[in-house]
C-alpha cells in the first residue's frame, strides 16, 4: 500500500495544502482552507474523499504558534503529523529552480519533504499530549526567563549611571540581598540614606560565616557616598530602578507558578530522565517537550543534529575538515537546557564528571568539554527513554 503525502502551510488565518502520492504525483491541487473548525472539518473531509488508507503522512512547517491547534487537531483526528524546522522547508525551497515564493509552493514544498523524509525515518511521526503539554509549559518558562535576563540588563545599566560599582559586588543583581538592598534605599525623598548597621542585617540573614560582611556592607555604602549620577538625572533612574524592581517581583512569582505547575506535568508521567543527576523536573520538562517522544529519532546521531550539538563538517574530495563548533541548528532552549544541566553534572553525575575530566586531560578547553558533556547527557537521555530503564553508573566509571 503506498502512502499519501500531504504538505500543510500555515499561516494566521489560513492554510493551504498539498496532497501526493508515491510517484510524486497531485491527487490534489493546491487548496485553502480557513484556520478555523470549520476550515479543518472540511479539509479532513476533502482527505477522506481522496482516500481512505491509513498511511497518509502529514508535514507542517513550524510556524510559531499558528500551526499548533491545527496540528493537534489532526493528532486527534489519529492522523500522523510531522513538524518541519523552517531550516529544512528553506533549504529545499531554495533548491527549486524557479525562485516563486507563495504559500501554495510551500505546501508542495512539504509535501515533497514529507516524501524524502519517511524514506530515511518514519519513526518521527509519534506523538503524545504529555510531551505537548511540557512544551507549552517550557515556553512560558521561557518566556519569563528571558524577560528576567532583560530585566537583568536594564537593572545594571540605570545602576551604572545611578551608583557605578554597585552591580559589581553581586554575583547577581537580581539576588534576594541586592534587590533588599535596593529597594530600602532607592527613596527619592532619601536617595541612598540606608546606614551600614541596615546593610549589615541584611547581608546578615543571607551570607555565610565566610563572607566578610562587615567589609561588603563598606563596599555597598562606599557605592552609594561616591555616586557621581547628575541631580537632574536621579529622579528618573530611581523611577527606572523601582520600575524594574516591581516588574521583577512579579516575574518572579510567575516563574514560581510556572515550575510548580511543570513539575505537576512531569511527575504525572514520571520520565526516566529524572533517575540522572543533574536533571530536575523543570530541566527535564524543557528537554522532553522540546524532543518529544524520543522513539521517533532512528539513532543518536540524528537526535544529537535535531538539537544542533552535533559538530560541523565539511569534505571536498579526500580533505575532511572538521571546525570544532556545533551546528547550533534547531530549539535554542534545548541546547540551554542540556548545557546547564550538563555544568551541574560534571560535579555531580560520575558519568559526565569523568568525561569532563577526560576532555580537560586532553588539552580541551572548559567550554568544549562541557558541550561535549551536554551531547553525552543528550545520549543518555535518549538512551534510558527509549529503552524505558532508569539510568545507573557503569561498573568501569564505579571502579576508577
Amino acid at each position: 500500500m503506498e502512502n499519501i503525502y500531504v504538505g500543510i502551510d500555515v499561516s494566521k488565518y489560513k492554510f493551504d495544502t498539498c496532497i501526493k502520492n508515491e510517484i510524486n504525483e497531485l491527487l490534489m491541487k493546491a487548496r485553502t482552507y480557513d484556520q478555523s473548525k470549520d476550515g479543518m472539518e472540511r479539509f479532513t473531509k476533502d482527505l477522506k474523499e481522496i482516500t481512505n488508507q491509513n498511511n497518509i503522512l502529514i508535514g507542517l512547517e513550524a510556524s510559531g504558534k499558528y500551526h499548533r491547534n491545527l496540528m493537534h487537531y489532526l493528532l486527534k483526528q489519529n492522523l500522523r503529523v510531522r513538524e518541519f524546522n523552517p531550516l529544512e522547508i528553506s533549504a529545499l525551497r531554495k533548491g527549486r529552480i524557479r525562485k516563486t515564493k507563495t504559500d501554495k509552493i510551500d505546501a508542495e514544498v512539504i509535501a515533497d519533504a514529507v516524501r524524502w523524509d519517511v524514506k530515511t525515518n518514519t519513526e518521527r511521526y509519534l506523538a503524545d499530549e504529555e510531551y505537548l503539554k511540557m512544551k507549552e509549559m517550557s515556553s512560558i518558562y521561557n518566556r519569563v526567563v528571558s524577560k528576567i535576563t532583560d530585566l537583568k540588563i536594564e537593572l545594571h545599566l540605570a545602576l551604572s549611571s545611578l551608583c557605578p560599582g554597585y552591580d559589581s559586588l553581586f554575583s547577581n543583581i537580581l539576588s534576594s540581598t541586592s534587590v533588599e538592598i535596593l529597594k530600602r534605599s532607592m527613596k527619592q525623598t532619601r536617595l541612598f540614606q540606608i546606614s551600614e548597621k541596615e546593610i549589615i542585617k541584611i547581608l546578615d540573614r543571607n551570607y555565610s560565616n565566610g563572607t566578610d560582611i562587615g567589609k561588603l556592607a563598606r563596599d555597598i555604602r562606599d557605592t552609594f557616598n561616591n555616586s557621581t549620577c547628575p541631580d537632574y538625572a536621579k529622579e528618573a533612574l530611581v523611577t527606572d530602578v523601582k520600575f524594574i524592581l516591581m516588574q521583577y517581583d512579579t516575574l518572579k512569582k510567575q516563574k514560581q507558578q510556572i515550575e510548580k505547575k511543570i513539575k505537576r506535568s512531569v511527575q504525572k508521567i514520571n520520565p526516566e530522565s529524572l533517575s540522572i543527576p543533574g536533571v530536575g523536573e523543570t530541566t527535564c520538562s524543557i528537554i522532553l517537550g522540546s524532543l518529544g517522544n524520543v522513539k521517533r529519532f532512528r539513532d543518536g546521531k540524528a537526535i544529537t543534529g535535531y538539537a544542533g550539538l552535533d559538530p560541523i563538517v565539511t569534505q571536498s574530495g579526500k580533505s575532511v575538515n572538521r571546525t570544532g563548533h556545533i551546528s547550533k541548528r534547531g530549539n535554542k532552549y534545548l541546547r540551554t537546557a542540556l548545557i546547564n544541566a550538563a555544568l551541574v553534572g560534571i560535579r555531580c553525575n560520575p558519568v559526565l564528571k569523568a568525561r569532563y575530566h577526560h576532555l580537560r586531560n586532553k588539552g580541551k578547553s572548559h567550554l568544549e568539554a562541557l558541550v561535549a558533556c551536554a551531547r553525552k547527557l543528550l545520549l543518555i537521555i535518549y538512551s534510558v527513554e527509549k529503552n524505558g530503564k532508569r539510568f545507573y553508573v557503569p561498573s568501569y566509571i564505579q571502579n576508577q
